[in-house]
């Protein structure tokens, strides 16, 4: 992924952009993610987008109504979508429309050459094609899921670590390949799991990064395996993906800090590769159902 794609949702190419438009934009080597949010005036606001080898993925946050939408200039009926609900685009036909309310939208884009190289890892026919037809409204739980997880890294993209993305990555990447490819099919399965040195060294390699900034790419490389290879195979070994092998690793880290110094949350957080407090917080509440204040407390009765 070599342009940013997300700056071309401030052009607004061949309309004029709303007044009230506001873009935030993450970029990650396989991926694109853009919050566009804007007030629709009376009449409502005309949109178009700029052709790109690849496919984009509209997940409106407010629902919109039945508008006018033209493909490649040709019109047809878009009904209404309502929040959570997607448009999946082939953004090599040119998509316009009218849109008649306020907008808040999570746009995905990946391009063709991505997905080639995620079908061939997986040794499924590397076609780069996904099935998507125009004005189809589609409902996904986990597309809407990765949508709401990537807001963090859109508005604070110094905060994203390098695994936390390629982890969005995968997912996505698998769920677009499984679900809308143009011949839909289950990934592959791993049957077994890493060599006992390949976990030990995947394991060496996340702690020494436990703000996890190393992406897959390097650790399956040090295994001397496929990227895919890799992940499938860390879970079959540890019954974890290596994110969450990675955030289990860091609250145990956080709990031997509670225990024996005073330190601050903040510190603490700082300490064991969480972004702030608060993301401290939230893995410490998944872990052990009581934030770390209170198990702290509790733990020095």
């Amino acid at each position: 992924m070599t342009e940013p794609f997300g700056s071309r949702f401030e052009k607004f190419v061949g309309v004029e952009k709303p007044p009230t438009l506001v873009v935030s934009a993450f970029q990650s080597a396989e991926f694109v993610a853009t919050r566009v949010q804007w007030e629709v005036g009376e009449g409502g606001h005309q949109t178009q987008f700029d052709r790109a080898d690849g496919y984009m993925i509209c997940l409106q946050r407010l629902d919109v109504g039945s508008q006018p939408y033209w493909a490649d200039q040709r019109p047809m009926p878009l009904g209404a979508i309502r929040s959570g609900q997607f448009l999946l685009l082939d953004l090599n036909t040119q998509h316009s429309s009218v849109v008649p309310n306020d907008v808040d939208c999570v746009s995905i884009y990946t391009s063709r050459d991505v997905l080639v190289r995620f079908q061939s890892e997986h040794d499924m026919p590397a076609t780069g094609l996904l099935h998507a037809p125009h004005a189809a409204i589609h409902e996904d739980r986990l597309i809407r899921h990765l949508g709401d997880a990537l807001l963090p890294a859109i508005h604070q993209p110094h905060t994203a670590s390098q695994l936390y993305v390629d982890n969005v990555a995968l997912a996505l990447l698998s769920r677009l390949t499984e679900q809308h490819g143009t011949n839909p099919a289950p990934l592959p399965q791993v049957r077994g799991g890493l060599a006992a040195w390949q976990e030990r060294r995947a394991k060496e390699m996340l702690v020494a990064h436990i703000d996890g900034q190393i992406g897959l790419d390097a650790l399956a490389a040090e295994c001397r395996l496929s990227r895919a290879h890799f992940a499938r195979a860390f879970k079959v070994s540890t019954g974890l993906s290596p994110l969450r092998w990675l955030n289990a690793q860091r609250v145990e880290r956080a709990k031997s800090f509670l225990i024996n110094t005073d330190q601050s949350l903040e510190q603490i957080a700082n300490l064991c590769g969480f972004a702030d407090a608060s993301h401290l917080t939230r893995a410490f509440l998944q872990d052990s159902g009581v934030p770390p204040g209170q198990w702290r407390r509790i733990s020095r009765l």
